[in-house]
């Protein structure tokens, strides 16, 4: 007899054993299986979200959104914005559906955007409320730091499909902001004072992006320790911490009557010394590119007055 034909056979009983397990596991993956759809449908659908198509009708609610969308090459992408979204000249163009104390909700409406860009601190949260309420896509974002201005760009390119240009600009923004703190910053201070607004006199603490464009230049606000980002200062405060350099802002047909003001107190060492400079806000009062861009002539302007105050003497506040 061959040697394979001596195996006896195994035992049926082991065989209904066998067959009994085979039949619980596939019941256990079976199970497994439909305990898993629901996983694998979210899964599916948060991966194709990531991978729909870029947003092609977008409004915005405020001026230096429109720059950095424009920076991110989705100009052609906006169908909206808010009043004073004058740069470029192209946002001209753009139809209005508001202002920041108030917005067209049917003008929006109309024009049915696929997603709706805020800024947190600067829309009224009602109306950012009532967009939602009506199902629009609404995202929100701040810039706190100098160096989110380059990644709000970048970020702006990936929503809008256009990734290549704005990391090209952030890239840029990214070196010129680098090239001017190593320039600057570390250079003898100049204190200063940087104005927003007249009457009331108004101005921003250190945390405020202005703020951080000086201090990049190697200059200190002398109102960096102000509770909230932007406040109202008197003449009796603004003496007292004496500053070497005044910088204005606010609207050019403004700034003439702002410098007339100030001449009239030759006892502030930035007017003894003729130390006041005017400054184009639409350039410094908005987080966008254009402000990291014009940090250089800023920083030439503080240097010039760094300058001029250490021919004199040592650096220090005269009272």
């Amino acid at each position: 007899m061959h040697p394979l034909n001596s195996i006896p056979p195994l035992p049926k009983k082991q065989n209904t054993v066998t067959f009994i397990q085979i039949i619980f596991i596939i019941n256990t993956i079976t199970l497994i299986f439909l305990l898993l759809i629901p996983k694998l449908i979210w899964a599916n659908t948060a991966l194709s979200q990531t991978e729909s198509q870029p947003y092609q009708r977008i409004i915005s609610l405020a001026p230096h959104i429109t720059e950095m969308l424009y920076s991110a090459g989705a100009g052609d992408q906006i169908v909206g914005v808010v009043s004073y979204s004058d740069y470029p000249k192209d946002a001209l163009s753009k139809p209005i559906i508001g202002g920041y104390n108030a917005i067209n909700l049917e003008k929006i409406i109309q024009l049915n955007p696929d997603l709706i860009l805020g800024w947190t601190s600067g829309n009224r949260p009602q109306d950012i409320k009532r967009l939602k309420e009506l199902g629009f896509n609404v995202q929100l974002f701040e810039v706190t730091q100098l160096e989110d201005i380059p990644n709000r760009i970048e970020a702006l390119g990936q929503l809008t499909g256009n990734p290549t240009q704005a990391q090209q600009t952030a890239q840029t923004l990214r070196s010129t902001l680098t090239h001017i703190r190593q320039t600057y910053q570390n250079r003898p201070p100049v204190t200063s004072f940087y104005q927003i607004w007249h009457q009331p006199i108004i101005t921003m603490n250190g945390d405020q992006f202005i703020s951080q464009a000086i201090a990049a230049c190697g200059a200190k606000n002398i109102y960096e320790d102000l509770p909230k980002l932007t406040a109202t200062i008197g003449l009796e405060s603004l003496f007292k911490r004496n500053p070497q350099v005044f910088l204005l802002g606010g609207q050019a047909s403004f700034q003439q009557d702002w410098l007339t003001f100030w001449q009239q107190y030759p006892n502030l060492q930035a007017v003894k010394n003729q130390q006041i400079y005017l400054l184009n806000n639409s350039h410094y009062q908005r987080p966008t590119a254009r402000l990291i861009h014009a940090l250089e002539p800023l920083c030439q302007i503080i240097d010039q007055a760094r300058q001029h105050y250490l021919t004199m003497t040592p650096l220090h506040n005269k009272e």
